[in-house]
């Protein structure tokens, strides 16, 4: 059996390294491609979810106008936490916030003090 030269040691090495790397770009464009996918995917249901929270919230305003009330959703701008509150349709006056101001200020209270904390560690 004879040896081959180094020349085409080099080459068939060479030849496997790209066949290798080429293996390894076609795995990770299908690995891109699976996870633009799944992106997509949750992207949908996602949009779904919001849909159908929508119908919800239109439904229970329909039920709470007939007893003179209304319902507004909305995000705490300081804490992104989903405040729910209930008002007198005719008044405006709230009735019912959840959760109540006071917890949305110790949330906020707090997050300034975790950033005063944070800022003198550092």
């Amino acid at each position: 059996m004879s040896a081959l030269p180094s020349t085409d040691v080099m080459r068939v090495a060479a030849a496997e390294g790209t066949a290798a790397l080429e293996k390894l770009a076609r795995d990770d464009a299908a690995e891109r491609a699976k996870s633009a996918s799944d992106n997509q995917r949750q992207l949908q249901t996602i949009d779904a979810l919001r849909e159908d929270f929508r119908e919800s919230v239109n439904d229970a305003n329909e039920r709470l106008i007939q007893q003179g009330r209304a319902i507004n959703i909305s995000v705490d701008k300081e804490t992104n936490i989903v405040v729910v509150s209930v008002s007198d349709s005719e008044s405006g006056e709230k009735i019912r916030q959840i959760p109540p101001e006071e917890a949305l200020n110790v949330t906020r209270n707090i997050d300034r003090l975790t950033g005063i904390l944070v800022d003198k560690k550092v």
